[in-house]
């Protein structure tokens, strides 16, 4: 019989206000996050944030899109640095982020539209 999936298995987004999308994190992308910058998970208290879109799903392998996909392509492309990241893990984003082109950090597909992260929107911390 197969397990039920726990609330942080399930890629989350739910529509809040007009703000966009509210994205939780979950335990498989915080310890992706982890991995890519090096540090433990615990370091991450970033519990989700608001994206402009709901989740997008990877027309190749299935994933669901995810902050680990944006810290992935931030540090692949060179535009942040890991500690640049991991301080708005913890202490928010310093701006609105232009609408950009994800690339799923599985398989490397590009996912369907553009993204963007809202600086001006609140972010959930643990």
């Amino acid at each position: 019989m197969a397990q039920a999936a726990t609330l942080n298995e399930l890629p989350l987004s739910e529509r809040v206000g007009t703000d966009g999308y509210r994205w939780l994190m979950t335990d498989k992308e915080r310890n992706h996050i982890a991995s890519l910058l090096k540090t433990d998970t615990s370091a991450i208290s970033l519990r989700g944030n608001i994206m402009g879109q709901e989740r997008k799903v990877c027309k190749s392998c299935g994933k669901h899109s995810g902050l680990d996909d944006l810290v992935h392509n931030a540090l692949n492309l060179g535009i942040h640095t890991e500690a640049f990241m991991l301080d708005v893990l913890q202490n928010g984003p310093k701006q609105n982020s232009p609408e950009h082109e994800l690339q799923c950090s599985t398989c490397g597909e590009m996912f369907e539209g553009m993204v963007y992260w809202s600086g001006s929107s609140p972010i959930w911390q643990r």
